[in-house]
């Protein structure tokens, strides 16, 4: 029991790794006024280009669990991490700066990948492996809200002290060893199934992972721009965007801490909350009256994110073989990578097709196109009602 606790613990740390850029954004103007003579292709290659290296390391992760066990993928991650972290601003020279972030960029893709892949493979009874995810997903998001109120304060002095806060990785590369159980490769299991059943079952996960990727570029638009947004609707200042900010990781903790809960009773049907509980927050927001209301709305779609980042996961590790399953996480956080650099060209697209200089005006067709997505999340759960073999699967 004490094991299992501890187990427990060290999988709510681990997403440590998976939040380093709430490090970062703090230390961005700092960062900017070191390097005036940065171009615009370097500025992009320190904020959004690690997204890309994830999405590399998502896939390769996914592949590399076919031949060796998720503790050593994960306890190698971490140490990257460390090395590239820590070790991210000792010299105070650009071209040494954008490797070392593209570099722990490359983790994002691994860590997420092999947890999610350990919890399924460590937590078999679905109550509690949705629970575990839920918790997982929690956790990181306080992790994250912590590191970047502390960086806050650290770059105040100086941008580089805000690197001191990746020290924390350490003690948790250690619990990793201590406690994460070491799995065969997936590959290995593959002799106790046919290989029919070998294999990722593309007609059905497909779907999923199209699903997750919309999702994460229309919901990554208010995420990421929230500041543009308050300030073109002059809701307020820095301070405002701060506390919409928080909001939203407010929103995606409780959606984390109660996934489980409202995941057990409807299961199948959880797409359609996610995509029309963002249908609701983009279409308020299309009309902005007051930061209250604005915040409300950005709690709720922080609550759709929790949800998703769990359901898409937990129903992925329900519908894939397990010698397969971190392979379709891998795509699956490659997905979540390629929704926040894809959400600033979506927003372009939404703009132009409109004819608006600003994001607000199209927050209601965003929502619209959200609306959209949930209507098809409801054909489709209908039919996966009418499906036997699917329910079976999906534990729908």
């Amino acid at each position: 029991m004490k094991n299992k606790l501890l187990l427990k613990i060290t999988f709510m740390l681990v997403g440590f790794a998976v939040m380093g850029d709430m490090v970062i954004i703090p230390a961005i103007g700092g960062f900017m006024g070191s390097f005036p003579e940065a171009s615009k292709v370097q500025l992009d290659m320190f904020l959004v280009y690690p997204l890309l290296a994830s999405v590399i390391g998502s896939i390769l992760c996914g592949y590399l669990t076919q031949y060796i066990s998720k503790k050593y993928l994960l306890t190698g991650a971490y140490v990257l991490f460390i090395i590239a972290a820590c070790g991210g601003a000792l010299i105070n020279n650009i071209h040494y700066i954008l490797t070392m972030r593209m570099l722990v960029g490359f983790t994002y893709g691994f860590v997420p990948t092999v947890a999610m892949g350990l919890i399924a493979e460590v937590f078999m009874e679905e109550e509690e492996r949705s629970s575990m995810m839920g918790i997982y997903n929690s956790a990181t998001t306080v992790l994250g809200a912590l590191m970047s109120l502390v960086s806050g304060y650290l770059a105040v002095g100086d941008w580089h002290h805000s690197y001191y806060i990746y020290l924390t990785s350490i003690p948790i590369f250690l619990m990793i060893i201590a406690f994460i159980p070491k799995t065969p490769p997936e590959g290995k299991k593959a002799s106790a199934t046919s290989p029919e059943k070998g294999r990722v079952p593309w007609a059905k996960f497909l779907p999923v992972a199209m699903a997750y990727l919309v999702f994460n570029i229309l919901y990554s638009i208010i995420m990421y721009f929230v500041g543009i947004y308050v300030e073109e609707t002059k809701l307020g200042d820095a301070s405002t965007t701060g506390i919409l900010s928080m909001a939203g990781s407010v929103g995606m903790f409780l959606g984390g801490l109660v996934f489980s809960k409202v995941y057990m009773r409807i299961k199948r049907g959880m797409p359609i909350i996610i995509f029309l509980l963002t249908a609701l927050a983009y279409v308020v927001m299309a009309y902005p009256s007051n930061a209250w209301i604005i915040g409300a709305m950005c709690l709720l779609g922080g609550l759709a994110y929790g949800f998703s980042v769990s359901y898409y996961y937990m129903y992925t590790s329900m519908i894939v073989p397990e010698n397969v399953t971190s392979l379709a996480m891998g795509i699956l956080g490659a997905g979540l990578s390629l929704g926040g650099f894809f959400s600033a060209y979506v927003r372009d697209f939404y703009k132009a097709l409109l004819g608006v200089d600003t994001i607000a005006p199209t927050f209601l067709y965003i929502g619209i196109t959200c609306a959209v997505c949930g209507v098809l999340s409801i054909i489709l759960t209908i039919r996966s009602r009418k499906n036997p073999v699917m329910d079976n699967q999906a534990g729908a």
